[in-house]
């Protein structure tokens, strides 16, 4: 069965139920289950959004060290909008020990319109830290969602570095594309920068 196959199948046929158990699966080792749960409770909407809440509150309590579990659960909080966690996510940063984890707390944070908060340590993930290379796409996915012009011109200097090939080349390109997508100035400033060439820099 394919995967989203197997997402829709869920929701249709066990809907809200699903929800606690859907949950559990995001404990699960293969990162694909952890996925498919994901998918699953951000179609289930509402209901999912609370029970989520409230897993989210009882993991913050334990304080545990790189819960990994809580970073789906972070994620998902922040598609659904749900502005409450914010100061919570400054306080949980300091539990996890590697960076890809702070980079998804940073692009939630992003996304729940603490951009210029957030701004300038995802520029030097993106340009200058010596992990740029392995952490560029992940901190331009999370730039895309921060509404300020000068993120049109760190991603260009990203993909003009040269240092980002592939599937990571791609996705910065992609997060150009979005921020483009949803700003007519942001448009503009891009082709000042890049003139004739833009559809190379878009994904």
């Amino acid at each position: 069965m394919e995967r989203n196959e197997l997402i829709n199948r869920i929701v249709e046929e066990k809907g809200a139920n699903a929800i606690p158990e859907l949950i559990k699966l995001l404990e699960d080792e293969d990162p694909e289950v952890r996925e498919i749960a994901s998918e699953a409770l951000f179609k289930l909407g509402e209901d999912a959004k609370k029970a989520l809440l409230k897993e989210f509150e009882r993991r913050v309590e334990e304080r545990n060290k790189n819960d990994i579990t809580l970073l789906y659960i972070v994620d998902l909080l922040a598609d659904f909008g749900e502005k409450s966690i914010v100061k919570s996510l400054y306080n949980i940063l300091s539990l996890y020990s590697w960076e890809e984890a702070e980079l998804v707390i940073y692009e939630a944070l992003a996304k729940l319109g603490e951009g210029d908060k957030v701004y300038d340590i995802l520029r030097y993930f993106l340009l200058e830290d010596e992990e740029r290379k392995k952490l560029g796409a992940q901190a331009a996915m999370a730039l895309s969602y921060i509404d300020r012009p000068e993120v049109v011109k760190d991603l260009v200097q990203a993909i003009e570095s040269n240092e980002f090939k592939g599937e990571d080349l791609e996705i910065i390109k992609k997060a150009l594309s979005q921020i483009v997508m949803k700003n007519s100035m942001y448009y503009e400033i891009l082709m000042n920068l890049v003139g004739e060439n833009i559809n190379n820099y878009l994904g």
